[in-house]
């Protein structure tokens, strides 16, 4: 029994290992560079009358199918609400999914931690790189930090699927070079 304890020790301590001397993400500048505006894009579908309950990103995916443009995002600065609260720019509150799309722009190469936080789920992504998941329901608190590679200064697409199945709401960034601080992510950095 003790030698197994070990063993599964050993196997975790070998995992974080190597968890904590991975390579950073390397994001890819968006190609062309846009003419980028202030804020992000949006699309939004409500699964409302009668409602059912949005459980996982799977359900999202379907939803966004049928998602309709809302009116854009002026960042990713969207503290967690009171209940009964509209989500983001929508006009209801619960059962919500969203398909956000635009740029984030990183004013000089390095490496960089970004750090999502929801209330509910996301599937966030920057330059191609998976930055942010949550397959289910949570407080608004934070998703992971991960650490990315940015190769030159520029705008970087970025794609967030992300759903409010009930209670208060949020979706959040905060992000700085490996480092330094890490703080709420301004909204002049994302573009549409």
């Amino acid at each position: 029994m003790k030698l197994a304890r070990t063993g599964a020790f050993a196997a975790c301590i070998a995992m974080f290992s190597a968890a904590a001397l991975a390579a950073p993400l390397r994001l890819q500048p968006a190609s062309p560079q846009p003419n980028a505006k202030a804020g992000l894009n949006v699309k939004y579908a409500w699964e409302g009358n009668p409602p059912r309950k949005i459980q996982n990103l799977s359900k999202v995916k379907s939803l966004l199918k049928k998602a309709k443009p809302g009116q854009p995002l002026r960042g990713l600065d969207y503290r967690d609400t009171n209940e009964g609260d509209p989500v983001l720019t929508y006009n209801q509150a619960f059962n919500v999914a969203a398909e956000i799309t635009g740029y984030m722009k990183f004013d000089s190469p390095g490496i960089y931690e970004l750090e999502t936080w929801s209330n509910d789920g996301i599937d966030a992504w920057i330059g191609g790189q998976q930055i942010g998941y949550v397959n289910g329901r949570q407080p608004c608190e934070a998703n992971q930090r991960t650490e990315v590679e940015v190769p030159q200064a520029g705008w970087y697409q970025l794609r967030i699927s992300y759903f409010q199945k009930y209670g208060t709401s949020c979706l959040m960034m905060k992000s700085g070079k490996k480092g330094g601080r890490i703080t709420w992510t301004p909204n002049n950095v994302f573009g549409r």
